[in-house]
Order: structure tokens, then sequence, then C-alpha cells
């Protein structure tokens, strides 16, 4: 529970809200899962209503991180009643829930206050392979999945035979369904190497060939048998959440989670790098069976002063530039690699490939789904001005305690177009042409060079305060600019990963 101090000002800045969400406004990585487990206290219900195991949301609570990638945040309060809810806009893996409620069951958590929509789409070894052998041979033209099935699992779902996690309730059912699904999808491996087929469905996230038949690629009996078994265990934890939800709406407080973040979303990001979800709150909304208009408060998280992104992708501010979107797109490099590379870098670095190495040493920003280095920039300005265009003014600084040592920090307020004349609806692009709002185009990305503003650092540890004023002057400095230049208001400022590591702002 939050300390009672920081649960008063919490419940003072809910005041009057019963539906509150919690998105990013940036490529994800941002928070949200400290901020869903803090909201959790103020919690009725917890839901989540986009993606799926692709993304990762860390908590750490006291010396102890949990990573979770399917079971909302909140089921850390598991023991106080609180409904966790996995929505039907969900790509739902079996296999994934199954692993992590066992792991929740042996921190002594118990699985009786999680629910799964009856219509959330049903991740099955065929959407995993495709993922991962598509991208094995897209080569330039990858976008960097994290190979969990999920682009698959929603183009079935818009092609109208994907399957729904209340398909495991009915084996008889499944296995027709299973069949009509795979009917195409033989035809299109056919067309692939079978050994690198074979190979992937090899995978501990695919039964580690226990789906794999040597003649038809897939094992339908096997399959079959695995997700009944899947049934039995979810049969108490399947039901229709979109009803509960309506129902419980202005009676209960509920906390929507959000997944990946605005410029990652399908509909509004930085297509076709994007995830095959929308990220947005209107997403969220849809994916839990309510509308946007629902929620009382949006909080949209702001990871500064710098940012990060993980796969393909233009990325203006990126420390580094290519460089670095080649290193950090390089198979296998980890934490301990960069730290036997580099050494332990401070933020000193006047290289700005070093000085990205430095941070995401600093900040730990290796995926939490796949253990990737993420992509470091500085905070992007004209992004955040295009992201808060969907989730609203009100948010949460994240992660500034990373860069409490950093002498110098900058700012991206603009870019200046570099690239030939290029037209964007009615307006037409020229070289040296300012750019304030960011077009998520990657026909203009590619040519935006940031226009920075830079600020000193304040050079001091702020991870024990808890209050605004006692923040250091030049941070005060900064958030104020950020808050001016992109319309935001400040609501709450993370000052370290703990729940007690916050400062709320009421003003």
């Amino acid at each position: 529970m939050l300390k009672t101090n920081l649960f008063k000002k919490t419940s003072e800045l809910l005041k009057g809200k019963k539906t509150i969400a919690v998105v990013c406004n940036q490529w994800g990585d941002t928070g949200k899962g400290k901020f869903v487990d803090f909201f959790g206290s103020w919690a009725d219900i917890i839901a989540r209503g986009t993606g799926g195991a692709n993304a990762g949301h860390t908590i750490r609570l006291k010396d102890k991180e949990y990573i979770f990638h399917l079971i909302p945040s909140g089921i850390l309060y598991d023991s106080k009643g609180k409904i966790n809810i996995i929505g039907s806009g969900v790509a739902f893996d079996p296999a994934v829930v199954e692993h992590e409620m066992s792991l929740l069951k042996a921190s002594g958590c118990s699985n009786k206050n999680i629910f799964f929509s009856k219509d959330a789409h049903l991740v099955l070894p065929q959407h995993l392979l495709l993922d991962r052998v598509k991208e094995s041979k897209a080569g330039l033209n990858k976008i960097g999945t994290t190979g969990r099935g999920i682009g698959p699992v929603y183009e079935d779902h818009y092609a109208r035979i994907g399957l729904t996690v209340n398909d495991l309730l009915n084996p008889k059912i499944f296995k027709e369904k299973l069949i009509r699904n795979l009917r195409e999808k033989i035809v299109l491996l056919n067309q692939y190497d079978k050994k690198v087929i074979k190979q992937i469905l090899q995978h501990e996230h695919l039964g580690c060939g226990r789906f794999y038949d040597n003649k038809n690629i897939f094992n339908i009996d096997a399959i079959v048998k695995e997700y009944t078994r899947y049934g039995k265990i979810f049969k108490n934890n399947i039901t229709d959440t979109d009803t509960y939800l309506r129902k419980n709406l202005g009676k209960k407080k509920i906390l929507l989670e959000g997944a990946q973040g605005n410029l990652l979303s399908i509909d509004h990001g930085t297509y076709p790098f994007v995830t095959a979800s929308d990220c947005t709150i209107a997403g969220l909304a849809k994916g839990v069976g309510l509308h946007e208009n629902d929620v009382d408060m949006t909080f949209g998280i702001i990871k500064a002063p710098y940012m990060t992104r993980v796969g393909e992708g233009a990325f203006p501010t990126e420390m580094g530039g290519l460089k670095s979107a080649k290193w950090c797109g390089t198979s296998g490099i980890t934490k301990k690699m960069e730290k036997d590379k580099f050494g332990d870098l401070l933020l000193d670095q006047t290289d700005e490939f070093k000085l990205g190495v430095a941070v995401r040493m600093a900040g730990y920003e290796y995926g939490a789904t796949t253990g990737r280095p993420r992509r470091t920039g500085w905070l992007d300005l004209p992004f955040l001005r295009y992201s808060v265009q969907f989730s609203g003014p009100d948010v949460i600084f994240t992660k500034i305690d990373v860069m409490d040592l950093c002498k110098e920090i900058k700012i991206c307020v603009a870019y200046e177009y570099t690239g030939p004349k290029y037209h964007v609806g009615e307006l037409i692009l020229n070289k040296g042409t300012k750019i304030n709002i960011a077009i998520p185009d990657k026909e203009v990305l590619k040519y935006c060079r940031p226009i920075y503003k830079t600020f000193s650092g304040w050079q001091t540890t702020i991870r024990k305060l808890r209050n605004v004023n006692e923040l250091p002057q030049q941070l005060k400095k900064i958030i104020s600019f950020i808050e001016k230049e992109a319309g935001v208001k400040t609501r709450i400022i993370s000052v370290g990963p703990d729940r007690d590591e916050t400062i709320i702002v009421l003003k």
C-alpha cells in the first residue's frame, strides 16, 4: 500500500473520478507498470484492453522486481480483493498467462480475482511461427517485432477467421475453427524453407517441437490437446468482462492499463513501424468494452528528458544516430555485453553514441520482453505535441532520476526538413521547412534534423525528494519549459522505481 501522505494526495488528485487510464505518450517502455501498480491502491478494478505478450510491465516492490506481459500490473494488490481483467481487445497467449499465474501463486497471490474476456483474441502456434518466419526473411524491410504472434492474431481477427478465448471451453468447436484457420496458412508456410520452420517450432514458446509435424507442419491433435488443457485451467476465469465493466461504470473505481505507446499505435503511430493494435486511450477503452468518453482522467506518461525506442523505425533525436540504431539492432546485444565492451560509462560523455549507451545502462533500458537494448535519444517535443492530441494534457514524468548526474540536457524543440519536395495532404515540405508537430510518415521522418535547446543539468540526486518544491531549480525550469512548449500539465513526477518514490503535483 501507499504511505498515508502519498495516498491522501493521490485521493485528492483523483477526487470525483471513477474511471482513469494510464497510457504512454511515446514508444512504450516509459513506466506504465509502476503507475498501474501505483493507482492500483485506489482502484477496485484494473483492466487491460490492448496488445499481448509483446508488452512487458516491470514493477519494483521493495527489493523485488515483477515483470508481467499479459496479467494486469494491479495483480499485486490481489489480497485486497481487487478485480483484474484481460479485456476483449487483447491478444491472449494462454501459455504466457499460465506461466505468470504460476509465478504469482508461488509468490503467495491467488488467481481467483483475475478474469479473461471470453472474446479476447487467442494466440495460437501458427501466429508465433508466421510472425517469426516472416521477420526472419524480411531483411531491410523488417519491422522489429517481438515474435509473439501479435500481428498475425489481429490479421486473423479482421479476416474473420480468428479464434477467441471462449473457444478454449469448447474442444470440438476449437478443433473445427483451428483446421479452418490453418488451411490458408499451410499454403503460405509451404513457400518457406522447411528447415527454418522446423527450427522455429523447436522454440520453447512453441512447445519445444511438440506442435511440429514433418508432413503437415502442424500436429493438430497436439495443439487441440494443449489448448483443451488451458480451457480446463482457465474455465473459472473466462467470462463476459465487457458487460461486467459496463455494469460497474460509475459505481466502482476502474483503472485502465495501457500497453506500448501512442507512437506505436496501428492507427496513429509511426507506421509501418508500429504494433498491431491501437495503443491510444480510444483503443484502450474499446478493448475493454467502454467508450473513450467513459474515462474521467487519462494520464499520459512522458519519459524525460530522454526517451527510448525498441525495434526499427525513425528516431530523430537518437543519441548516436544510425550508429546507435545499427548497434541496438544487432542480434545478441545485452547489458553485460555492453558493459564488457564499454565499461561503466558516466553521463559526461561527449560522444553521442557513448552517451546513449551510458543512458541505457543508467536507466536499465533493455526490453522486458526481449532483453534487446532500447535505442536512447533526447526528449522530442514535436512528437510529444503530436501524441498529446490523443491522450490529453495530464502527464506523468518518469525516469527523470536517471539523468541526475548529466551535466547537459538537450531537448528537441522542432525539426528542420532536409529532404526533397514532399506532399503531406495540402502541406508541401521543401528543404529547410521547419516542423513543430511531428508528421508520422517515414518518408518525412528520415529527413528530420532535430533543433535543440540546451539546458544545464541539475547535478544532484532526487530520489529522496517527495515534494515538488524540493526539486532542483534547474529541473523545475526544464519541466516548466516542457509544459509550456507541449501544452501539458504535470500531475505526477516519478523520482525512482518504487511506489513511494513519487511526487504528486496538486495545482
